[in-house]
């Protein structure tokens, strides 16, 4: 699944448990996309990091705080490069007006991507971990 494609996704998960006032752990977040059960987190990462920096380019709260592991309850190291977790997941919580999903211009945040995650999200992240032909692409959902 292409890392846009998860990126949605992710947005509409979170939005879900935002408004339900739940985190959500990324064990869930995997299999609602479709992954087997064994897969890591790290498959939806790109995934993740687009949605943070959607999230602060739309002036929205950080959905992406509430994903968070089963066993800490807090999000995995380096999956919230912002600010003041609990404050930032208490933001989440008391938004009350998410956008649609397609009121979010993912296009643009895929193409200036680099350039949002080093204003927005994490600096540096897609200059040097993406490479080569796999560049935005997850791993394979279960079948």
């Amino acid at each position: 699944m292409h890392s846009k494609e998860q990126a949605k996704k992710i947005y509409e998960i979170c939005v879900a448990n935002a408004q339900a006032g739940t985190r959500v752990s990324y064990g869930n977040v995997l299999d609602s996309l479709g992954y087997q059960p064994r897969a890591r987190g790290h498959v939806i990462r790109y995934g993740l990091e687009l949605t943070l920096i959607a999230c602060a380019y739309s002036k929205l709260p950080i959905l992406t705080c509430i994903v968070v592991t089963e066993e800490t309850g807090q999000p995995a190291e380096g999956g919230h490069p912002l600010g003041n977790l609990k404050n930032d997941q208490q933001r989440v919580f008391n938004h009350h007006e998410w956008p649609p999903l397609d009121a979010i211009d993912w296009d643009y945040v895929w193409k200036n991507r680099r350039e949002l995650s080093d204003t927005y999200g994490t600096k540096g992240y897609w200059t040097n971990r993406q490479s080569g032909r796999r560049q935005g692409k997850g791993f394979p959902p279960k079948q």
